[in-house]
């Protein structure tokens, strides 16, 4: 009876990511009712009908039958505009949290006629509209927002049409195995890359010292001390964290939880994302090392994202 009642819920709902692409959305996958606006108008008819009945009006018969054809010809053409729409492909775009996950679908319309007012609606109520001309191929295009880091699934979704009356309502659910990756969220005004061991060793070495000082910043939570300007402070101009020229910055640098000064997990990984790339930006080497990941120092697309995965999927997020 349980697995009975599970392929049931499966074949009715989609519950489970089983679908494949390229989908062709079959006439078994349609489901079709009447809208509010088709139910107040088959009262009407109803209304009519009794009217008709009552006072022996032959243009009121004639008139309820009329509107009666018009009805059940709208349920064929609201089907007909849903029954037989192909689905090619879904791409889901990788992102960082705070941001919206693009998906792209490419929708192809095999009949000779066009397809008119074809919504397509994610389980969190994100909606677009497309109209698809006879024999064309036509893209549609989803924002998703997204808060957490870790894989995301695009989940079950929703092809609805109600044209051309919006007397009836068509639908069809399609739930494939469609997934993006969301990388942390960076910091934003993170402090400057750490130095690397090497540049911090030797007598007289200064750890945050990359050249000349070139003004002051603010503050930020994880700075080392030994960078602010406590002469600034001393005026009550509040702690102030002392910017060096990158001319001698360190061309290599390593990055670890431990470099990034802070207590919570999201905000060392918010940090690290900030400084991949910022370290991508000024063409610097770097290396990652978290508990059970290490990715060897270097720079460049692949390295961008081999960092970005890491910390992403730290902690198996999902």
């Amino acid at each position: 009876m349980t697995i009975f009642s599970s392929k049931f819920r499966q074949r009715i709902f989609r519950h489970r990511a089983e679908d494949l692409l390229p989908h062709v959305v079959t006439h078994q996958r349609v489901y079709i009712v009447p809208t509010r606006r088709g139910a107040a108008f088959l009262l009407s008819l109803l209304l009519m009908l009794v009217a008709a009945i009552n006072y022996s009006l032959s243009l009121g018969y004639a008139l309820c039958f009329l509107l009666t054809g018009l009805f059940a010809a709208t349920l064929l053409h609201t089907y007909r505009n849903l029954a037989g729409l192909q689905l090619i492909g879904i791409h889901c775009s990788d992102g960082f949290a705070g941001d919206s996950m693009a998906v792209t679908l490419r929708l192809a319309n095999p009949a000779a006629q066009v397809r008119h007012g074809i919504r397509i609606s994610t389980e969190d109520g994100i909606t677009t509209t497309v109209r698809i001309k006879a024999g064309q191929d036509e893209v549609a295009n989803l924002a998703l927002p997204v808060s957490t880091r870790g894989v995301h699934w695009l989940g079950r979704l929703t092809l609805q049409s109600d044209w051309p009356l919006g007397l009836w309502t068509s639908w069809s659910y399609l739930h494939a195995p469609v997934k993006a990756l969301v990388y942390p969220m960076p910091e934003r005004n993170p402090p400057p890359l750490p130095a690397t061991q090497q540049q911090c060793s030797g007598p007289g070495a200064q750890p945050d010292r990359q050249g000349d000082v070139a003004g002051l910043r603010h503050y930020v939570a994880g700075d080392s001390i030994g960078s602010i300007a406590w002469k600034s402070a001393a005026r009550g101009q509040g702690l102030q964290v002392r910017l060096f020229d990158t001319d001698s910055g360190p061309s290599q640098t390593e990055l670890s939880l431990q470099h990034t000064g802070m207590r919570h997990p999201e905000e060392q990984l918010s940090r690290l994302c900030a400084w991949v790339l910022s370290a991508e930006r000024s063409g610097t080497d770097y290396s990652l090392q978290l508990p059970g990941e290490h990715c060897t120092a270097g720079h460049g697309h692949e390295q961008r994202l081999r960092a970005l995965r890491a910390l992403a999927l730290h902690g198996n997020a999902t």
